[in-house]
C-alpha cells in the first residue's frame, strides 16, 4: 500500500515539471506495465480484477494526489525560483535512467532490434510537441471566468489529450496543457479551489471529464500495443524518454520567459541529485520486487 502511494507521489511530482512524464518515472520505477493493466481492467475488466485495480488504483491517485498538493503549495514556489536546479536534477534522473530502462528490457529489445528505428519516430514526436508547446501563444491567456460552450469543449479535449501524454512515458501532460495554453489558468483554478473559491468548479469539471474520456480511450491502445508489439513499444518509449531531455532542456522557457538550461545555469550539483535519486529509486524498486518474491514464495 505504501509504495504504490509512494509511486504516485512521484508521478505526481514528475508531472508537475514542464518536460517531465509521470509516466516516465512508472516506467523507471518498474510498474508502468502494472499501472496500466489496472486501468484497463478497472475500465472494462470483469468484477472481481476490477476491484483489486480499484484499490491499487486508489492508492496510486491517494499518492498522486498528495504529491500533486505537495507541488501547490510547497514546490511551486521552489520551481519558480529555483528552476534551473529543478531541471538539472530532472535532467540528472533521466539521462541516468536509460541504462536501467535498456537494461530490464535488454532481452526483448535484442530479439526486436530490426525496430530500432521507432527510437527516432519517439524523439521526433516529443521535440515536436516541445516546439509547438514553444510557439504556443495562447500560454496562460486561457479565461476560466466566464467560459461559453466551445471553452468546456476545448477543456475536456485538452484533458483527454494531456492525460494521454501523461500516461506514456516522454513529454508530460502539463507540457500538452501549455502548448494547450491552460496549464496556468488550471494550476490557479486547483488552488483557488482548495481555498474553497469554487467559481472556476465547472471548467475544471469539465476537464475532468476530458481526462476520464482520455484514460479510456488511451488504454486500450497503449496496452494492446504493449502486449502485441513491446518491441516497437519500447524503442518508442526509449525515444520519448530521450526525447524528453530537450523538453526538460527546453523547460524552463515555460515559466515566467526564462531561458533555457544551459551551460551557464545548469547545476551540476542538482544534475548528481537527480542521479542519487535514481538509485534511491532502483534500490526501492529492487526491495520491493525482492519481497514480492518472498511473500510469493
Amino acid at each position: 500500500m505504501l509504495i504504490n502511494i509512494f509511486h504516485g507521489m512521484m508521478m505526481a511530482i514528475a508531472d508537475s515539471v514542464p518536460g517531465v512524464s509521470g509516466g516516465t518515472i512508472a516506467f523507471i520505477l518498474g510498474f508502468y506495465d502494472k499501472f496500466i493493466e489496472s486501468l484497463h481492467e478497472f475500465f472494462e475488466g470483469e468484477k472481481g480484477g476490477r476491484k483489486a485495480s480499484f484499490f491499487y488504483l486508489l492508492n496510486l491517485g491517494l499518492g498522486w494526489l498528495f504529491g500533486l498538493l505537495l507541488s501547490i503549495f510547497f514546490l511551486s514556489e521552489l520551481f519558480q525560483s529555483k528552476i534551473y536546479f529543478m531541471s538539472s536534477v530532472f535532467l540528472g534522473l533521466t539521462i541516468m535512467s536509460l541504462p536501467f530502462v535498456i537494461k530490464s528490457e535488454i532481452e526483448i529489445l535484442k530479439k526486436h532490434k530490426d525496430k530500432f528505428y521507432f527510437i527516432f519516430i519517439g524523439i521526433f514526436v516529443v521535440a515536436l510537441l516541445v516546439y509547438f508547446r514553444s510557439k504556443s501563444k495562447l500560454i496562460g491567456n486561457f479565461d476560466l471566468f466566464n467560459p461559453n460552450t466551445f471553452d468546456y469543449f476545448y477543456l475536456f479535449i485538452s484533458g483527454a489529450v494531456a492525460i494521454s501524454a501523461m500516461v506514456l512515458p516522454g513529454i508530460s501532460g502539463s507540457s500538452i496543457l501549455l502548448i494547450a495554453g491552460v496549464y496556468i489558468p488550471i494550476v490557479e483554478a486547483v488552488g483557488e479551489v482548495l481555498r474553497f473559491n469554487f467559481e472556476k468548479i465547472m471548467s475544471l469539471f469539465a476537464m475532468s471529464l476530458g481526462i476520464l474520456f482520455g484514460i479510456f480511450m488511451s488504454i486500450r491502445i497503449i496496452r494492446d500495443k504493449m502486449r502485441k508489439s513491446r518491441g516497437k513499444m519500447l524503442y518508442l518509449i526509449i525515444g520519448m524518454i530521450i526525447g524528453s531531455i530537450y523538453a526538460i532542456v527546453m523547460g524552463p522557457t515555460t515559466i515566467g520567459g526564462n531561458a533555457a538550461l544551459s551551460t551557464e545555469n545548469f547545476s551540476l550539483l542538482g544534475f548528481f541529485i537527480g542521479i542519487i535519486i535514481l538509485f534511491i529509486l532502483e534500490i526501492i524498486k529492487i526491495f520491493t520486487s525482492t519481497k514480492k518474491k518472498r511473500t510469493a514464495e
